[in-house]
């Protein structure tokens, strides 16, 4: 079959068959393994909260704190091929084109993640309370719904249309750091992407550290509380809503470049 560096959906639904057969162990054993953490997690969190003191509330934290850990763990381990030499041919030789191949990680490792989980959460939190209850009756708070989940986030902080958007740029952009982190390293990805992120964070507080000694800017202060175009909280939400829309699409041509450059 002759590919091109155009979109096919036939060759795009073929390249999701064939990865479901070849990795349909896996993906159970995975989804399993995430379901087993999350139960013993609940677990483990309502007996340290001697399960009376256990609220609504406590699942939004705990669905965040396991959301964001298990993302990035999942979202590190895209494109597997790149691992090894051998895998990588075999990879690259696939009788789909490099578009196909590339919204196929985006979908599965982003898309379906930020997706499928939260059902995960639901179903499994709902099951495991409901047995805890059986024998700890003082657990009273062992309904999870999404709706407490949503009003515990609301609670939380004051929400518009740009702060929703800030909020969902800024989960995207741990996904895509760790995206285009797999996409560059070829091992051990999650630890090198970790790495450099923390260095480009001390490079650039040093870097901005020793210009405003070197400029004398440490007492400085705008009278009017103004940064630079930033006239107030609404506008600084708005900057850093598109400014983080911008870097997490960077990341993602970071990722489609490394994706075509291993392919020429």
């Amino acid at each position: 079959m002759e590919t091109n560096n155009t979109f096919s959906f036939q060759r795009f639904r073929l390249l999701c068959n064939q990865s479901l057969v070849i990795n349909k162990r896996l993906i159970t054993l995975w989804l399993g393994g995430f379901a087993g953490i999350l139960f013993i997690a609940l677990f483990i969190f309502q007996l340290a909260a001697d399960f009376v003191r256990w609220e609504n509330e406590s699942y939004l934290s705990t669905f965040v704190s396991l959301f964001f850990v298990m993302g990035i763990i999942y979202v590190s381990h895209s494109f597997p091929a790149f691992s090894s030499k051998e895998r990588s041919m075999t990879y690259l030789m696939l009788p789909a084109s490099a578009s196909e191949k590339y919204i196929f990680e985006l979908l599965t490792r982003i898309v379906l993640f930020i997706v499928v989980v939260p059902f995960i959460f639901w179903v499994v939190a709902n099951l495991e309370g409901s047995i805890v209850h059986q024998f700890v009756p003082g657990l009273t708070h062992y309904r999870c719904t999404f709706d407490t989940l949503w009003s515990g986030l609301l609670n939380h902080g004051n929400w518009n249309g740009w702060g929703v958007m800030l909020a969902f740029q800024g989960v995207l952009f741990v996904f895509c750091s760790f995206f285009a982190g797999a996409s560059h390293f070829a091992k051990s990805a999650f630890l090198r992407t970790l790495l450099t992120f923390i260095i480009l964070m001390a490079s650039f507080s040093l870097y901005s550290y020793l210009i405003a000694r070197i400029l004398g800017m440490n007492g400085l202060h705008p009278g009017n509380d103004r940064v630079l175009f930033i006239h107030s909280k609404e506008d600084g939400i708005v900057y850093f809503a598109l400014a983080t829309t911008l870097v997490n699409l960077c990341l993602l041509a970071i990722a489609w470049f490394k994706l075509k450059e291993k392919e020429a």
